[in-house]
């Protein structure tokens, strides 16, 4: 097979499994990204000529495979539920019965495209579960989250009883209560430990997903491999002589669930507000007003959002989004657990002032004290102190942002995240 391949001067022949269709939604147009990052890798990957890559992922939508811009795509066909009943049915089926009806599917993009070497992206879904088919390919699993331990803070910024309180009954008769998703993710993590069990291959970024690995699978073999941000953040900078006039403007990205710590920013622009004189606007990015997340936080702690001087800006492209950073003057980050968190690095990339928790794997990714600050998740008195000092210290926290910007530039250069793919990849197939 190989004489074949060098015949038609293709030395290898890659197939991701993609928790998202990578770069094949500009084909359709999507207005919407999901995994930014994944297409910016993707697309460094496609400048090397001898590499031959396939994209799988699940898809809502029926379609065959296809090929743009070089790269061939295979859809994996999740169908849904059309009618409400039909949907309140799958929601009280067993996820591991789910699994095994895609099971077939996952397989028969391994005989369709007959790869030499396995990529799966992340641990979170059931591509994974492969593993224990493909015994003469290759498998090497990207760390993006680690469920297994995310697990452990699920219930880090709100106790289980007072989020189940402030839920409605539809919600759970629906299966899609807070509940409901632990019990997801508490069989996803157990399926996410039995890949890593038994895991020849792993790439990750930080000391944190590395230690992990190689606690669960101590002869695994661990490849450090960056992440590409998405481009705009490359082409812009955060440059200010000084904070803002009127007020002064902190900013978050916030997505997912409760562990994200939208509780934390309430009770922290609460303190800030009752207790200093500082005029402050804070810009959360990826919540709305109908954010369930927000009416929860806000039942719990008693805080109003449009009290406390908070604004919900909703989801934003990378372009807006960069644009928002580079007018705010302080970058923080509250959640409860993270790995390398994009946002963190973004904010790092434009030479933003960053105040981030020091939780996961936060701590590879941002010096304490050189390049930002790394404090204590869920604590909101340090967190306002810390803004309250970084307000009094203009200089101080700019040299912070020069700094993380210089060490982002050097972790995500494009060229060097790519070769440090293709290098690994080289090494898994001369073993």
């Amino acid at each position: 097979r190989f004489l074949i391949k060098y015949l038609n001067n293709i030395i290898m022949r890659i197939l991701w499994y993609s928790l998202s269709p990578c770069g094949s939604i500009r084909r359709s147009g999507e207005q919407r990204v999901i995994q930014g990052w994944m297409i910016s890798l993707e697309d460094e990957i496609k400048k090397v000529k001898d590499i031959d890559l396939h994209v799988a992922y699940f898809s809502d939508t029926e379609s065959v495979s296809f090929n743009f811009e070089g790269v061939t795509y295979h859809p994996i066909y999740r169908p849904k539920a059309k009618t409400i009943f039909g949907r309140l049915c799958n929601h009280y089926k067993s996820l591991s019965s789910n699994d095994e009806k895609m099971l077939p599917l996952m397989l028969n993009v391994v005989k369709l495209v007959h790869p030499d070497l396995i990529h799966i992206h992340g641990t979170e879904e059931r591509f994974g579960m492969i593993q224990n088919y493909v015994m003469d390919i290759p498998i090497v699993f990207s760390i993006q989250g680690l469920i297994a331990p995310y697990k452990e803070k699920f219930f880090s910024g709100l106790p289980d009883k007072d989020i189940i309180k402030f839920e409605s009954w539809m919600e759970r008769l629906r299966k899609i209560s807070y509940r409901d998703q632990f019990k997801s993710f508490d069989y996803r993590a157990k399926r996410e430990v039995a890949y890593l069990n038994n895991a020849k291959y792993v790439m990750g970024r930080t000391f944190w997903d590395k230690d992990i690995t190689g606690m669960l699978n101590v002869n695994r073999i661990f490849f450090v491999v960056d992440e590409i941000l998405r481009p705009p953040f490359y082409h812009k900078i955060w440059d200010k002589k000084a904070f803002s006039e009127n007020k002064i403007r902190l900013i978050s990205t916030l997505s997912g669930g409760i562990y994200k710590g939208y509780e934390t920013v309430l009770k922290t622009a609460l303190l800030l507000k009752q207790n200093t004189n500082i005029d402050f606007e804070w810009k959360i990015v990826g919540y709305c007003k109908n954010t369930k997340w927000v009416s929860i936080s806000e039942k719990y702690t008693g805080i109003k959002t449009d009290d406390v001087n908070v604004k919900l800006l909703g989801v934003l492209d990378a372009e807006s989004l960069s644009d928002e950073l580079v007018d705010s003057d302080i970058y923080i980050h509250m959640s409860h657990i993270e790995n390398s968190p994009n946002s963190v690095c973004e904010a790092m990339m434009l030479g933003m002032p960053v105040i981030a928790s020091f939780t996961g794997g936060t701590a590879s990714m941002l010096e304490n004290g050189k390049e930002g600050l790394l404090l204590q998740d869920g604590d909101p008195y340090v967190y306002a102190g810390a803004i309250v000092d970084y307000y009094l210290h203009f200089d101080k926290v700019k040299a912070y942002g020069e700094k993380a910007r210089q060490r982002a530039l050097a972790r995500h250069n494009p060229a060097r995240i790519g070769k440090q793919l293709l290098d690994a990849y080289k090494i898994i197939l001369s073993e």
